[in-house]
């Protein structure tokens, strides 16, 4: 389906997530922090982020807005336990597509993405016509 990072200091989360990522049928990269999660994005390309806002070595709020500012236009969802409505406007004033509180259900963030990789695709479609 669609190449993923995940990015999350939890490494039981992020386990979990990857789990539940590639039954989906993605293929998941995962990174422990803002820096490895950088690199990554410059090596392998992902077509979807989804991140963690509170990570060490560079924060998912610096992060997501160092990849737009490079002109990366995938998809990104900030997965985090800060749940305030000004962080979630600071996210999407970031460039962030979604914006989904701890604790969550995982079914429904793989449903969320699977709309926000529809509808990337719809668009990648339109513009190559």
């Amino acid at each position: 389906m669609a190449r993923v990072l995940l990015v999350d200091d939890d490494t039981s989360l992020l386990d979990v997530l990857a789990l539940a990522f590639a039954d989906a049928g993605h293929e998941v990269r995962t990174a422990k922090d803002g820096r490895e999660a950088l690199e990554l994005v410059t090596r392998d390309a992902p077509e979807l982020l989804v991140t963690d806002v509170n990570l060490p070595h560079r924060d998912g709020y610096s992060l997501v807005r160092e990849l737009r500012a490079k002109g990366h236009s995938f998809p990104i969802v900030f997965l985090t336990s800060r749940d305030t409505e000004v962080d979630e406007i600071l996210g999407f004033d970031l460039g962030a597509d979604d914006f989904v509180a701890k604790p969550f259900s995982t079914r429904a963030l793989l449903a969320r993405v699977s709309a926000l990789l529809r509808r990337e695709s719809a668009r990648n479609a339109t513009e190559s016509v």
